[in-house]
């Protein structure tokens, strides 16, 4: 596909270079609100069972479990990378995080981050073996499990309204058409062009500049379902990427009611923090 090179590049970041995410819940949540150990509610879940966030200041770490049979499947421990709202933000302040788990036949890529006093769980899996990559959603609750040691207080830092976890009634043919930034004064990404024909998808996106916004030119863009054996049309999610040279971004859109969510992760290869951000265009 198409995301592994994220994935590669991800896995060559040294645990330092990290930070958080400004989507979250109404409460302040920082990397140490993360850690613990976290039971999916849906106990007939097929997918992710459980995880366990650890690490110490700020270095994190993601044990994941995946529902199998007589037993649920450890994936591992791997080392997570929180992302910021700012390059200057500090790693404690992170309330999202992100890691990788490679396997023979597929990548996973996993964020997690709060959701009021639930853990919300993102997967995105790029298939090598044939199967339709996908995207699920998980709300996992917090085990009475200590998870040491928490060395840090909580930074208390302002958070964006929390745009609402709920079922996206879309397909991939309505994410087509060109979408301006609601905020005119934005300094992130200003305006976004998705062409769609059948399950190909093609991605432009433009970044505030001065005096013109600076064009990021076409990319392809990655149909992620609600299934391996769905069709790429019915798609909810596209999955862009960006190689800037100083910072590889990657983009899932999805469409709520008439607006295109945007959430991009921002990978910096010249020292800054990375971070995350959520844009919403019409």
């Amino acid at each position: 596909m198409k995301i592994a090179s994220l994935f590669n590049k991800l896995s060559v970041i040294a645990t330092g270079t990290l930070a958080s995410i400004l989507l979250a819940s109404t409460a302040q949540a920082g990397l140490n609100d993360l850690r613990g150990a976290w039971i999916n509610v849906d106990e007939n879940t097929r997918g992710i069972t459980k995880v366990v966030i650890g690490g110490e200041g700020a270095s994190a770490t993601l044990n994941t479990w995946g529902a199998c049979h007589p037993s649920d499947c450890n994936w591992g421990e791997v080392a997570a990378m929180p992302l910021a709202s700012s390059v200057s933000a500090s790693p404690l302040s992170a309330d999202r995080i992100m890691a990788h788990y490679s396997k023979s036949h597929a990548t996973s890529l996993i964020s997690a981050y709060m959701h009021g006093d639930a853990l919300i769980i993102e997967n995105a899996t790029d298939f090598n073996d044939g199967r339709t990559d996908t995207f699920f959603r998980y709300t996992l609750k917090r085990m009475p499990v200590s998870i040491p040691p928490i060395l840090m207080p909580n930074p208390i830092l302002p958070l964006l309204p929390l745009l609402p976890v709920s079922p996206i009634e879309t397909n991939l043919e309505q994410m087509e058409g060109a979408w301006m930034n609601i905020d005119d004064d934005t300094r992130g990404v200003t305006k976004i062009r998705v062409l769609v024909n059948g399950s190909t998808v093609r991605v432009k996106a433009w970044g505030s500049c001065h005096p013109t916004d600076c064009n990021w030119g076409w990319t392809q863009g990655i149909p992620l379902t609600a299934s391996v054996g769905a069709d790429p049309t019915s798609a909810e999610r596209i999955m862009a990427t960006w190689d800037q040279g100083f910072a590889k971004r990657t983009m899932v859109l999805k469409r709520r009611g008439q607006k295109l969510i945007a959430e991009m992760t921002t990978v910096y290869t010249d020292g800054r923090s990375d971070r995350f951000n959520t844009y919403i265009l019409r």
